[in-house]
């Protein structure tokens, strides 16, 4: 049998025996993600109808535009819809609250940059001109719905439009209810509460069957 220089076998020879395994590094502790803002309605919204969207400015409140001579004056009860204007901001039209066009509804004017009474309303902002920084008023929006309108394109604030529930791009039907009645709507639906007045509850309910 071959022997090594010490006399032993090969299998228990110290200088041919394998190097020792390196020792395991310490665990690192796994670094902790930062806690996620705040859903806005309209996130909220494409979570619980399911509908799949790039939100742009991905918030309900705290928008606003540079107010000038070519937009009309606005008070509560007046309707208007949003679209986009070019450096990313946003304007308002009115429109007789009766019109399909008219999305949102006013119920509320505040001096300044203030926060509406419910967190579902759309705080839109007002500012005096281009450079100005410090917002003169602030419109509290509410979706301006009946029972029974449907809705597409739920998760943009200057897309969302009233459709007919036939439509292949409605997302959502609406039931109102008078008060604060957020037990009204099912647990699939998304609840709106507003102040107003009137105070009301709106549902959003997912299409499907039932429509």
């Amino acid at each position: 049998m071959t022997t090594t220089p010490t006399g032993g076998t090969p299998e228990y020879d110290p200088f041919d025996a394998p190097a020792p395994l390196p020792p395991m590094p310490e665990a690192v502790p796994p670094t902790p993600f930062p806690k996620p803002p705040p859903l806005s309605v309209l996130a909220k919204a494409s979570i619980v109808l399911g509908v799949v969207a790039a939100l742009g400015l991905g918030s309900l409140v705290a928008f606003g535009i540079s107010q000038s001579s070519r937009f009309t004056k606005v008070e509560a009860g007046k309707c208007l819809y949003l679209t986009d204007e070019a450096g990313g901001k946003q304007s308002y039209t009115t429109a007789s609250c009766s019109s399909n066009r008219a999305t949102f509804r006013v119920d509320e004017v505040r001096t300044g940059s203030s926060s509406c009474r419910s967190a579902d309303y759309i705080q839109f902002e007002l500012y005096g001109g281009s450079s100005s920084k410090r917002a003169e008023k602030t419109l509290c929006l509410a979706l301006n719905v009946e029972s029974g309108d449907c809705l597409r394109d739920v998760v943009h604030e200057t897309r969302i439009a009233k459709v007919r529930c036939s439509d292949i791009s409605a997302e959502a039907r609406v039931v109102v209810k008078r008060g604060s009645s957020e037990e009204a709507c099912s647990s699939d639906d998304t609840a709106l509460h507003y102040s107003g007045p009137p105070e009301r509850t709106v549902c959003l309910r997912p299409t499907g069957e039932n429509i």
